[in-house]
């Protein structure tokens, strides 16, 4: 599993529609809006290829001004297994 938290900025007037867009996502869930215009989710998924394939949807949605990964957490990640050191 790995586990992404995000801040998406949005055009004024147009975070209403973002946050129905990102629901419609599966693997995101909108947590909070700050000021109005920022957008903080998280997303999961089964690897880190496909966080990333959803991820990128985030570029399709009309009135996402900036997408700032704030933290990913892929330890149960196998692909990702190699940069992991336990000590």
């Amino acid at each position: 599993m790995v586990i992404s938290g995000f801040m998406l900025i949005t055009v004024n007037g147009k975070t209403r529609m973002v946050i129905e867009s990102l629901q419609k996502i599966t693997g995101v869930e909108v947590h909070h809006v700050v000021e109005e215009v920022k957008v903080i989710v998280t997303l999961e998924a089964e690897s880190v290829d496909e966080s990333y394939r959803i991820g990128e949807k985030f570029k399709e949605i009309d009135g996402i001004v900036s997408v700032c990964l704030a933290y990913t957490n892929f330890e149960e990640d196998r692909a990702m297994q190699h940069y992991i050191s336990v000590d």
